[in-house]
């Protein structure tokens, strides 16, 4: 017998990620970031996201609150998908924001611009990968002890 795969209603993802609905359903709209598990198929229909798009939806949020816009989101996400052949790049990934550039950290030596601005001497902003897995877990017990 197949293993059931967990999944969240919008409303449930924009809840754990910390991400207003109309944002995730803009997201979804536009294919910046979709469902994993069903997309909106009509009139009564819902989208459902995986654990992995819950990390994702809240990476996105986080670097759009550092600045970065939504369009260089969609370029690194494209970037991530083509070049490095990550499936979910936003939660495989490890990323650096530096200023107005974000990097890909592929080991402590090789550090790969996404938005073709590297070098720029500016304030760094990490993502703590790990914090935000450790926080979607507990986010996601959270709502299924209510």
């Amino acid at each position: 017998m197949g293993r059931s795969v967990e999944n969240f209603t919008a409303g449930q993802a924009a809840k754990i990620a910390g991400i207003a609905y109309r944002t995730i359903d803009h997201w979804a709209r536009t294919s910046l970031i979709v469902p994993s598990v069903a997309e909106a198929s009509g009139t009564g229909s819902e989208r459902r996201y995986s654990f992995d798009d819950l990390i994702a939806l809240r990476v996105a949020g986080e670097l759009r609150a550092v600045g970065i816009s939504v369009q260089s989101l969609r370029k690194m996400i494209d970037f991530l998908r083509h070049e490095s052949g990550l499936k979910n790049p936003l939660s495989g990934a490890r990323l650096v924001a530096v200023g107005s550039d974000v990097v890909l950290v592929r080991n402590c030596k090789q550090l790969t611009s996404l938005l073709d601005k590297p070098g720029q001497a500016v304030f760094s902003f990490m993502i703590d990968l790990d914090r935000t897995v450790i926080e979607i877990r507990k986010k996601v017990e959270e709502l299924r002890a209510a």
